[in-house]
C-alpha cells in the first residue's frame, strides 16, 4: 500500500502580514513573505487592494485632457460656514478644485519653484508654509476670494516665520524650522494666524531641553492636550498647566516629558490615527504613545518585520521630504508612501500583533507624490500628475495590476525528508473566469514551476473528478471556488504562491493546502 499523502494547509493565508526579517522554517504560516498589491480585510482574508481612477477631468487654463500637472500636495480645506475647497499644489503652481481644478495665482514676493508645502486651516483661513518661502494665505472670509502673502494680511503682525513644518491646533498656529532656527516652535495669538507678536502670540526654544546637547524639528503633532513636537533624535512633550480646557493656555506651558533616542525623519510621515500618533523614524515606524509607555525600555518597532527592506527603501530616498503618509480611518490602514520608486507599505491598524508591530502588506508601481484622507466623504485621494485620483475599483487608471501571495518556507517539521508534491488545493474568492497562477519552489530556490487556473471555468479540470472542486455563487458577482488540482516536483523545504493580473474586479485568498508523499531521508 502506498504511503498516504500529507498536507500542510494554510487557512487566512498572509493574516499576520509580511515577514522579510525572519525567513526560515521557522517562521508562523500566517506570515507571507511576499504579500504585494494586497490589504487583509476585516475577515482576516488576504485581499487585492484598491485601484486608483482619475477624478480631475478639466483644468481651466488648458483644452482637452490635462497634461503634466504634476499634483505633489493635496488640502481640503473648510471655512467656518462648512464650506469645503479642495487646494492642491506642483511645483511652482496653485489651484483650486476638484473635477475642475482652476489656477490660483498668489500675490508674492517670491517666486515659487518648490512645491514641499505644509497646508493646514485655522478658521477661515488656509495658511501654507515652506522654509524659505513667506507664508501665504488662501481665504474667502470676505466677499472675494483672497490669495497672498500672511504679511498682506489686514491683521498682520510680527513677523511670520518661513517655518518648513506648522501646526493647526488648539485655536494657533504652530511653526518650526526656518533656514535661520530649527530649535524654536513659533505660535500665532489665539484663533488668528496672522498676528504673531501680539495678543497671547511666542515662542518655545527648546534647546534647553535636550539632553544630548543638540537636535533639530522635524515636525509638529498635538495628542491628549499636549504639544508634540517631533525632533530628529528626540520627542519633546509640552502641556499647560490650566485647569480650564476651553483653550490651550500658552502662558502655563510647562515641559512634560524628553524621549530620547527616538525621533522623526519624516515631516509627512507624522499621522495622527485617533488614538495615537504614528511617525517615521530612523528604525522603523513608531507609535508615540507605544514610545511614551517604553521610552525606559527596548522600544518595539511597528515595522519590524520589514525593518531591513523599510530601511533600504529609506536609505535610497534621495529627498525624505519627498515621503508621505496617510492615514485611512475606513480602511483601517497607515499608508506609508515612497513616490520616487513607486512603493508604499500599507499597515493594518486594527489589532497589533503579539509582540506590537502591525501587520504590514507592500503595495507598487503607486507614484502618487501626496495622499488626502476627506473625512466627510470617506474618500481616499491622491495627488496625481494630471490632477487628483482616488482609491477606487480594481484598476490603476484602466490598467491591471499584479497582486502576488508567497508563503513562508516550510518542511512539515521533517527537516530531512524529500517532499513529493502531488496536489495543490486553493480556496479564492474571484470574479468568474480570473485567470490566476499557482507557483511551488523548493529549498529556497527562487525558481517556481507555475500551473494557470481559471476561477468558476472548469476546463481541463473536469477530468480530475467534479467533487475534488466546488463552486458557490458569492455576493457582488465573485464566486468563491476550492480547486484541488495535480502539480509536480520535490524537496526538503517547499514555498507556494499565488499570482494574479487584477482586471476590474476583488480577489482574496482563503486557504492554500500543500500535498506531498514523503520520499527518502537525506
Amino acid at each position: 500500500m502506498g504511503k498516504p499523502l500529507q498536507a500542510a494547509s494554510i487557512v487566512a493565508p498572509g493574516f499576520f502580514g509580511l515577514n522579510t526579517q525572519e525567513s526560515g522554517v521557522t517562521l508562523e504560516a500566517g506570515f507571507a513573505l511576499t504579500a504585494t498589491n494586497c490589504v487583509i480585510d476585516k475577515f482576516g482574508r488576504l485581499g487585492t487592494r484598491r485601484g486608483w481612477q482619475y477624478r480631475t477631468t478639466e483644468l481651466d487654463s488648458v483644452e482637452g485632457d490635462n497634461v503634466n500637472i504634476n499634483l505633489k500636495g493635496l488640502h481640503d480645506f473648510v471655512d467656518l460656514a462648512g464650506i469645503k475647497t479642495y487646494l492642491s499644489w506642483s511645483e511652482d503652481k496653485f489651484y483650486k478644485g476638484y473635477n475642475d481644478l482652476t489656477e490660483l495665482t498668489p500675490t508674492t514676493d517670491d517666486t515659487v519653484e518648490n512645491g514641499n508645502w505644509q497646508v493646514v486651516t485655522l478658521n477661515d483661513r488656509a495658511y501654507y508654509f515652506q522654509r524659505g518661502y513667506k507664508p501665504l494665505y488662501y481665504s474667502n472670509e470676505t466677499s472675494s476670494e483672497v490669495f497672498e502673502m500672511v504679511e498682506d494680511h489686514p491683521n498682520y503682525t510680527g513677523t511670520v516665520p518661513q517655518a518648513n513644518t506648522v501646526l493647526s491646533a488648539y485655536g494657533r498656529l504652530w511653526a518650526a524650522d526656518t533656514n535661520q532656527n530649527k530649535t524654536t516652535v513659533y505660535f500665532s495669538d489665539l484663533l488668528d494666524g496672522a498676528r504673531w507678536n501680539s495678543g497671547s502670540a511666542g515662542s518655545i526654544n527648546i534647546t534647553g531641553t535636550f539632553t544630548k546637547g543638540s537636535d533639530t524639528i522635524v515636525g509638529l503633532g498635538a495628542h491628549n492636550g499636549n504639544l508634540i513636537v517631533f525632533c530628529k533624535n528626540s520627542i519633546i512633550i509640552f502641556q499647560d498647566n490650566d485647569s480650564f480646557q476651553a483653550s490651550f493656555d500658552v502662558t502655563t506651558l510647562s515641559l512634560v516629558e524628553v524621549i530620547e533616542g527616538v525621533g522623526c525623519i519624516a515631516r509627512d510621515s507624522i499621522e495622527h490615527i485617533g488614538d495615537d500618533i504614528l511617525f517615521l523614524s530612523s528604525t522603523g515606524v513608531r507609535s508615540l504613545g507605544r514610545t511614551i509607555q517604553e521610552k525606559s525600555q527596548p522600544m518595539r518597532d511597528l515595522s519590524k518585520n520589514i525593518r531591513d527592506d523599510l530601511s533600504t527603501l529609506v536609505a535610497n530616498e534621495a529627498d525624505l521630504t519627498n515621503i508621505k503618509a496617510v492615514y485611512a480611518p475606513n480602511y483601517a490602514f497607515y499608508l506609508l508612501a515612497f513616490p520616487a520608486s513607486g512603493f508604499v507599505y500599507c499597515f493594518d491598524t486594527r489589532v497589533p500583533l503579539e509582540d506590537g508591530s502591525l501587520r504590514v502588506t507592500l503595495w507598487d508601481f503607486l507614484y502618487h507624490k501626496d495622499y488626502l484622507y476627506d473625512k466627510e466623504t470617506n474618500q481616499l485621494l491622491m495627488a496625481q500628475e494630471d490632477g487628483i485620483a482616488e482609491y477606487f475599483g480594481f484598476l490603476d487608471n484602466g490598467e491591471t495590476y499584479r497582486f502576488q501571495y508567497f508563503t513562508n518556507y516550510f518542511d512539515l517539521g521533517q527537516g530531512n525528508t524529500t517532499k513529493i508534491v502531488k496536489k495543490i488545493g486553493t480556496t479564492l474568492i474571484a470574479p468568474q473566469g480570473q485567470e490566476y497562477v499557482v507557483k511551488i519552489g523548493f529549498d529556497y530556490s527562487n525558481t517556481y514551476t507555475s500551473y494557470p487556473y481559471f476561477l468558476g471555468i472548469s476546463g481541463d479540470l473536469s477530468e480530475y473528478g467534479i467533487d475534488e472542486y466546488a463552486i458557490a455563487e458569492y455576493n457582488g458577482g465573485l464566486l468563491i471556488e476550492n480547486i484541488k488540482a495535480p502539480v509536480g516536483g520535490s524537496g526538503v523545504v517547499l514555498q507556494a504562491g499565488i499570482e494574479a493580473d487584477i482586471k476590474g474586479a476583488p480577489l482574496s485568498v482563503q486557504r492554500l493546502d500543500v500535498f506531498v508523499k514523503l520520499g527518502r531521508v537525506i
